[in-house]
């Protein structure tokens, strides 16, 4: 079952020094915007005004299993030059970080499958699971663990914060 992770209506571009990542958690898309900054689940600092490619993943692109039901998907992607970032928004305070990165790893999987020149194209490839509620993570004893296991099977450093940083 292919995905199609370039559906324009789930697309947009910004170039914006500041905005941020907003997920309703309801049956909508994640979207960007630059407004009402409380509701933010993420903030992105553009330091360079790099053009982003914006992707919503959850509730614009379909991800089936192989039995026709949809599976796990994360929020959204942002891509420019030659990084990667596959994002989950999170807005709880137990197991956001397990969960958000399940939901990342089956994209990653699903890219890698799929999408595998695309994938490994990039330069660097990273997961962000961010959190409103919980700006910085408690480590868990097994976050090292997650990092090695991420970094040797996809090729991909695990983030965990409400900011992130465009360079």
């Amino acid at each position: 079952m292919c995905i199609n992770l370039f559906k324009a209506e789930c697309q947009q571009t910004t170039s914006e020094m500041k905005f941020g990542l907003y997920d309703a958690e309801d049956s909508t898309p994640a979207t960007i915007t630059i407004t009402n900054e409380a509701t933010w689940n993420a903030t992105v600092i553009n330091k360079g005004r790099r053009l982003i490619l914006f992707t919503a993943i959850d509730n614009c692109v379909d991800v089936l299993r192989k039995n026709g039901e949809m599976d796990s998907r994360c929020d959204c992607m942002l891509t420019y030059d030659s990084v990667l970032l596959l994002v989950e928004l999170k807005n709880k305070r137990d197991s956001w970080q397990s969960e958000g990165l399940a939901q990342i790893e089956n994209i990653a999987k699903r890219m890698i499958e799929e999408y595998n020149d695309y994938y490994y194209g990039f330069n660097k490839r990273k997961a962000v699971v961010a959190n409103r509620k919980n700006r910085f993570p408690a480590f868990q004893e097994n976050n090292t663990e997650q990092r090695q296991y991420f970094h040797s099977r996809y090729k991909m450093r695990i983030h965990f914060d409400a900011e992130i940083i465009i360079e």
